[in-house]
């Protein structure tokens, strides 16, 4: 525990090497136009000035450190000490006008950094690291205007990539330190993060918004009780959030290894758009909850998902909206959600995903595994705009060793202009999928020439599905298959109220229960208990 030192101390002692803060609990106040770092800052009227001269002290519980709305600082926040439990440590913003803006100017390890620490919440300020030298003089509002202008607004732009030193928006890092708790980061703007982006390199995934990282190979070390709510993430390279990345992450399918995963991860009503490749990775994660995030024209310069979870159990995604996640040319990835490999037991469910350029993919990877992913009450309208350069246009991807795969109570959308598309695509990377079900879905196609692809994959089922509009090739055999109009209120039009069934719909009550389609459907209805479930994502009485 840090030692407690007097108020006189902080206030003639300017040495700036990492002396503790005063009192517990005591807030602090920067201003960087009336400030002055021979202030104590413990007061309006005497506030510090610098980020040099919060870094130098050391916090303890319940303290709060208050930015003056609408200043700018340049440079790096890294302030020292933990919170605990009940008192954590708060960054937040003082006074009317704008967000605090935190510019890092290219700082390598984050514009805000945080090393072995807990129990911080951030929250109210605008986060930027941008380094203009590295795009030939803009300025940080031209380079976002150019993102829109250059990449947004076309349709398959060419990949791109840089040699631009990797950068974070906010670094969160842990090492040899056991259990980490309490980091919260609600009612950011973080935006302006030119990181290094190339296609060609894996690594580079690893920068762009917030990154939580943990290295180290001593003492088994992992995050818990992360919230990450309320927050912007645009216009970020090359990612906009990693939670988290770790030493600690080897596993196969039958024994965990090493494998430490963080817990208690919240990431909810997160708006993500403009990000260079993908907006949110999750890794090495237990039972994370990603929910209420919009993803809105992710993957602007490189292959991505807008979405994923890797190398996690229990991953729950549910009533997000993925729209309008780019492909670009001989782009890998280019869809909303992505379940992906190393994986067990992922659920998506009450989201909806419309207008990607890829469709979903669930895979298991290249002779990996990814087993029980269970995918239910979606709406997926107009993906698999373009083509996927080996796979063609596909909505529904299961790939590589996927076991186990559960579809269930879905409405697959394909509008007129969707021609040549695979409504759905088993797909192989080394092994085949196994055991993928399908019930109770509305595939609504009225595009031509549609295809169903079960390639090599091996025990599928189909039952019970509902089947509308134009004819597709290959489908595949379905016991108890409804053929006929679902009679859905409006589908097409960018409204899951438009997937409501219609009075008279034949989709309702035709639906044959199932164990694991939870208890309500996409719009908050109960699942009857008296009588089969409906087919599509809605029950009548809304």
């Amino acid at each position: 525990m840090v030692a407690f030192v007097s108020a006189l101390l902080i206030m003639f002692s300017f040495s700036f090497t990492n002396q503790p803060v005063a009192m517990n609990g005591r807030t602090f106040y920067i201003d960087a136009l009336n400030g002055n770092d021979r202030n104590d800052g413990l007061s309006q009227a005497k506030p510090w000035k610098s980020l040099s001269r919060v870094n130098a002290a050391t916090f303890v519980p319940g303290d709060q450190l208050l930015f003056k709305a609408s200043g700018k600082w340049e440079g790096q926040l890294h302030p020292k000490g933990s919170g605990n439990k009940q008192n954590p440590i708060r960054i937040g913003k003082y006074g009317k006008g704008r967000r605090p803006h935190l510019e890092g100017g290219g700082t390598a390890n984050g514009t805000v950094y945080l090393y072995n620490q807990q129990y911080w919440r951030i929250s109210s300020l605008e986060i930027t690291n941008y380094r203009a030298d590295e795009e030939t003089g803009l300025s940080l509002e031209e380079w976002e205007n150019r993102n829109t202008t250059s990449y947004v607004k076309p349709a398959l732009p060419p990949q791109f990539k840089n040699k631009n030193q990797p950068k974070y928006g906010i670094y969160v890092q842990g090492e040899d330190a056991g259990e980490l708790s309490g980091l919260s980061l609600v009612d950011l703007d973080i935006h302006g993060v030119n990181g290094y982006i190339d296609q060609a390199d894996e690594a580079s995934k690893d920068n762009g918004g917030v990154f939580f990282k943990i290295t180290g190979m001593v003492k088994p070390t992992w995050f818990s009780d992360i919230l990450i709510e309320s927050n912007t993430v645009h216009d970020v390279d090359r990612t906009g959030m990693v939670i988290c990345s770790s030493t600690w992450s080897q596993r196969t399918f039958t024994g965990n290894g090493n494998w430490t995963p963080s817990k208690n991860i919240v990431i909810r009503k997160n708006v993500f758009s403009n990000t260079g490749a993908n907006a949110l990775i999750v890794r090495v994660a237990l039972d994370p909850l990603m929910e209420y995030n919009l993803f809105d024209h992710c993957a602007i310069k490189a292959s991505g998902n807008a979405a994923f979870s890797f190398n996690s159990d229990g991953a729950l995604w549910q009533f997000n909206e993925c729209r309008f996640t780019k492909a670009n040319i001989d782009d890998r990835d280019a869809g909303g959600i992505d379940s992906d490999y190393k994986t067990r037991g992922t659920i998506v469910q009450y989201n909806f995903v419309h207008d990607n350029d890829y469709g979903m993919l669930i895979t298991g990877g290249p002779a990996q595994f990814n087993d029980g992913t269970l995918v239910r009450y979606n709406i997926f309208e107009n993906d698999g705009r373009y083509a996927h350069p080996t796979h063609g246009k596909c909505v529904l991807r299961v790939g590589g060793s996927a076991t186990n795969t559960r579809i269930y109570n879905n409405v697959v959308y394909l509008g007129p202009d969707q021609a040549d598309i695979k409504i759905v695509s088993h797909e192989t990377w080394k092994t085949a999928p196994d055991g993928t079900i399908y019930q109770n879905n509305i595939f609504y196609n009225l595009g031509k020439n549609a295809a169903y692809d079960l390639g090599e994959s091996t025990n599928s089922f189909f039952g019970n599905n509902l089947y509308f509009g134009e004819p597709a090739t290959q489908q595949p055999g379905d016991s108890k298959a409804l053929r006929t109009d679902p009679l859905l209120v409006n589908p097409g039009k960018g409204d899951p109220a438009g997937y409501r069934p219609a009075p008279r719909s034949p989709a309702v009550g035709a639906g044959v229960r199932v164990d694991d389609a939870g208890k309500r459907d996409y719009f908050g209805t109960a699942l009857p208990l008296q009588r089969s479930p409906s087919v599509g994502v809605a029950e009548p009485g809304h």
